[in-house]
Parts: structure tokens; sequence; C-alpha cells
């Protein structure tokens, strides 16, 4: 009786060290600034959108073990701001030469590339840092994007940084 009193002894203290060496999930505060004056624009309401949807991917399963989502700065470790939302196009011009019977035809082509970005600023403790999600998908997939891109960071500059 005793050994097994003691066995279970151990293996609770076992059990307790194992928990103690693995980090509590990060307590997050995701916002967008509102306006001052209560109007709302289309830029907070497309800012908006996109919060739902980065909310929604963070509050994924996927995620649990790295953070949990809080509904005020009270308490948070990360605070994640969407600071903008948008598109931005670039055009790409390229031309060519070509020689067909001695003579030289030229032709030249251009396109543009849209890309729709997220800009974020994180904030724990002492850390502050911009990050920007580019890239050409829906808004709801860069949002999923954008939440790998967070927690990234997070797992590599701000867990290692927690006592």
């Amino acid at each position: 009786m005793k050994a097994a009193l003691l066995s279970l002894a151990l293996i609770a203290a076992a059990a307790s060290t194992v928990a103690a060496a693995e980090p509590l999930p990060l307590k997050m505060f995701v916002f967008t600034n509102e306006v001052p004056s209560g109007s709302v624009d289309e830029q907070l309401k497309a800012r908006r959108e996109s919060l739902q949807d980065l909310v929604k991917t963070l509050s994924s399963p996927r995620y649990q073990r790295t953070l949990t989502l809080v509904k005020s700065r009270e308490g948070a470790d990360v605070f994640v701001e969407l600071v903008s939302r948008g598109e931005t196009t670039a055009s790409v011009a390229s031309s060519s030469n070509r020689a067909a019977g001695g003579a030289t035809a030229s032709e030249a082509r251009s396109s543009s590339v849209t890309k729709q970005f997220l800009k974020f600023r994180i904030s724990a403790g002492q850390l502050t840092h911009d990050l920007t999600t580019e890239d050409q998908l829906p808004w709801p997939k860069m949002a999923e994007r954008a939440a790998e891109d967070l927690v990234k960071w997070i797992v590599e500059k701000v867990i290692p940084a927690q006592p």
C-alpha cells in the first residue's frame, strides 16, 4: 500500500513538473481603433470585417495551446491592433526582342498585380513590432494568413521573453 501511494505521489510530482514546463497560453487582446467622433467610414468597416475574420481564426483549436483571446485590455499579455487594411497595385512591364529572318521585332507588355494587405502593431511588455501580411487572397484567407504570421512572431519573440 505504501509503495502504491509513493508511486502515485511520484507520478503526480512528475506531472506537475511537466505541466510547469509547458507555457500557459498567452492572453491576447485584438482590436482596431475606432473613430473618436463615432462615425463609421468604409476603412473602419473594412477593418472591422477583417478583425472579425481574425478573431474567428485565432479562436480555432489550432491556436488554443498558444493563446487565448480576451475581451478587454485588462490582463492581456499581448495587444494586437489592426492598423490598416487595403490593396496595393504594382505595374509589371516586360519587353522582348526577337530576330526573325534578319529583322528584329520587339514587343512590350505590361500588367498590374493587386495584392491585399493587413497591417498590425503588436505590443507585448517592452516589445513592439509592426507586421504586414500581404498576398493575393480573399479577405477571409488574408485573416488566416495574418493569424499565422502573428502567432509565428509571438512564438519567436514573446514566449522566449516570458519568465
